[in-house]
C-alpha cells in the first residue's frame, strides 16, 4: 500500500489541471489531492464528461467510479463490500424515490466514506421534454430525500451530499443545465459507461469496460448497482484495472463547492 500511495502521489504531482469544462465559465480550477489514502478530485462548477462535454480533468489512467439508479436493497451492501476490500471510494447518484424507500442504505454509503448525489426523483429518461416546473420538482424532491435520509447523521456524513446531478439516461436539457448551474450544482456525465444496463453478461461488461477505459485513458465511469451481472463482474473488473495501472479517484465539489450551492439564491442543497 505504501508503494501504491507513493506512485499515486507522484502521478498527481506531475498532472497539470486543465481549464474548467466547456460551458462552465468558472474562475475556479480543479484540484487533485490525496486524503486518507484516497485520491480526490475537487471539481469546480460546470458540466463534465466527454460523452457530452469536455473531458473530466482527471490525471491519465485515473478512474472515478460512479454508481447510478440505487440505492438497491438487494445489491448495495455487496457493492460497498467490494469497494471496501480494495480501498476504493465512489460517488453514488441515487434516485430519490429509492432513497425514500431505503434511507438506511444511504446512511451506510456515507458512513463508509462514499459520496452521494442526485439522479432525479423518478428517473425519467426524457426529463428534458417535461414542463419546466416538473423538471425542477424532480431535482428538488431527489435532494429533499437525500437530506431527509441524512438529517440526523454527523456533520461529516451530511457533507457527503454532493452538489452534483446526473441526468437520467444522460438526457441533458439546456433549461435544466442552466437552472442547476445557477444553484451551484455540477452536471456530471461520463467518459464511458459499462453498458451493464443492456443485460450483457459479466464477461461482456468486463471486456467493454476495459476497452473503454484503455481507449479513454480513464475518466468518469458509469456503473449500475441494480444489475446482477455488474455485481458479478465488479471484483474482477476492479482488480484487472488495477493490474493494468489504473488508479481510482473520488470526485467531489469540496467544501467551497458545497458552500456555493448552500448559499445560492433559491438553493437546492440546504442541509449543513
Amino acid at each position: 500500500m505504501r508503494l501504491f500511495l507513493i506512485a499515486l502521489t507522484a502521478a498527481f504531482a506531475v498532472w497539470l489541471p486543465r481549464a474548467p469544462a466547456e460551458g462552465s465559465e468558472s474562475p475556479y480550477l480543479p484540484t487533485a489531492t490525496i486524503q486518507a489514502g484516497q485520491a480526490v478530485l475537487t471539481m469546480p462548477p460546470g458540466r463534465y464528461g466527454s460523452i457530452q462535454h469536455g473531458r473530466t480533468p482527471l490525471p491519465p489512467k485515473a478512474i472515478a467510479l460512479t454508481f447510478d439508479d440505487g440505492p438497491s436493497a438487494l445489491y448495495n451492501d455487496r457493492v460497498l463490500d467490494i469497494l471496501d476490500e480494495r480501498g476504493i471510494k465512489a460517488t453514488f447518484f441515487f434516485v430519490g424515490q429509492y432513497v425514500r424507500a431505503h434511507p438506511e442504505q444511504v446512511r451506510e454509503v456515507v458512513r463508509r466514506g462514499h459520496n452521494v448525489a442526485s439522479h432525479s426523483w423518478s428517473h425519467p429518461t426524457y426529463l428534458r421534454h417535461w414542463a419546466r416546473e416538473a423538471q425542477v420538482t424532480e431535482v428538488r424532491r431527489s435532494y429533499a430525500a437525500l437530506e431527509a435520509a441524512l438529517a440526523d447523521a454527523p456533520p461529516d456524513q451530511r457533507a457527503r451530499i454532493e452538489p452534483m446531478f446526473r441526468f437520467p439516461g444522460l438526457g441533458e436539457g439546456a433549461y435544466m443545465a442552466d437552472w442547476l448551474n445557477q444553484r451551484g450544482i455540477i452536471v456530471v456525465s461520463a467518459e464511458a459507461g459499462t453498458d451493464d444496463w443492456r443485460g450483457y453478461s459479466a464477461e461482456s461488461i468486463t471486456r467493454i469496460t476495459l476497452n473503454a477505459m484503455e481507449s479513454n485513458r480513464g475518466g468518469v465511469l458509469i456503473l449500475h448497482e441494480t444489475r446482477p451481472q455488474m455485481i458479478a463482474a465488479l471484483p474482477g473488473l476492479l482488480d484487472e484495472l488495477t493490474e493494468r495501472g489504473f488508479t481510482f479517484v473520488q470526485i467531489t465539489a469540496g467544501p467551497d463547492g458545497r458552500e456555493r450551492a448552500l448559499s445560492a439564491e433559491d438553493p437546492v442543497l440546504t442541509l449543513r
